[in-house]
């Protein structure tokens, strides 16, 4: 049973003992022909007890009896998922003879409440007065309307859990076949279901045979050849520097030879 199936029953069984309990003490403290006082022809009902209990009664019968109803979706006709048709005729029943029996309580204690109220009544000297076991019957009518009630909550209470059980694991060592395969793997176009282990491995494709790389090509002038993929640079850049080192260089010997003799001369005429 679930938390809300507990809590459910329990406050309307709360409810409706709580009901036949104060009908039961109203059935003890009602007026009598001995606590009603005649004066003249004026028959007096005091005060008493009873009345308050029996209105107390009415109003928790009935808070058990539309507690009941509403969480148990009216009969089940208010739920998404309805329970099966058995235990919703039952359930139906059961929930129609609860408010019969629970009507039947209510006017009873309305009926003795009334009877016990602070009043007076011009019927001297036969001052009638409420009969005994009605607040009794209604107490036992408080009674067995909850627990039709209840009976009906639980017939016709939708089982979230079953719904939302997980389907069971297969065992182990058995294959894990999704839902919709069943159908469709039993006729007679079913597709091969043997296991791998069975199965004819297909033919091996010819291995293709290794290419060997072009040699590379030698370049001109005994240069290195330019590997794949790599942009060869223009020559053109790197000659025009050479050349242009070789005439500094040579610029740089003939002043420097120049320096020299002009050294050498002066030094033999001083």
């Amino acid at each position: 049973m679930d938390k809300t199936l507990i809590i459910v029953c329990s406050a309307v069984g709360s409810l409706g003992v709580l009901s036949a309990i104060l009908g039961f003490s109203a059935e003890g403290t009602k007026l009598t022909p001995y606590t009603i006082l005649v004066h003249d022809d004026d028959c007096i009902y005091p005060q008493n007890p009873a009345l308050g209990l029996g209105i107390c009664a009415a109003v928790f019968l009935l808070a058990a009896q539309v507690t009941s109803t509403a969480v148990g979706g009216c009969c089940g006709c208010c739920k998404s998922r309805s329970p099966s048709e058995t235990k919703r005729i039952v359930g139906v029943v059961c929930a129609v003879v609860s408010w019969i029996a629970a009507a039947i309580a209510w006017v009873l204690l309305i009926v003795g409440a009334s009877w016990n109220a602070n009043v007076v009544r011009v019927a001297a000297p036969y001052c009638p007065y409420l009969k005994d076991g009605i607040f009794a019957g209604a107490g036992v009518l408080s009674l067995a309307a909850t627990a039709l009630g209840i009976a009906s909550y639980v017939m016709t209470r939708t089982q979230r859990a079953e719904a939302a059980a997980p389907a069971p694991a297969p065992a182990k060592g058995e294959p894990k076949i999704p839902p919709g395969s069943s159908a469709q793997g039993n006729g007679p176009h079913a597709p091969n279901q043997e296991s791998p282990a069975t199965q004819e491995s297909p033919a091996e494709a010819p291995q293709p045979q290794a290419v060997a790389p072009p040699a590379p090509l030698e370049s001109a002038g005994g240069l290195p050849p330019v590997a794949m993929g790599q942009q060869q640079q223009p020559a053109t850049a790197t000659h025009q520097g050479d050349e242009l080192s070789t005439v500094i260089r040579n610029e740089v010997t003939k002043q420097g030879i120049r320096l020299a003799a002009k050294v050498v001369e002066h030094s033999l005429l001083s």
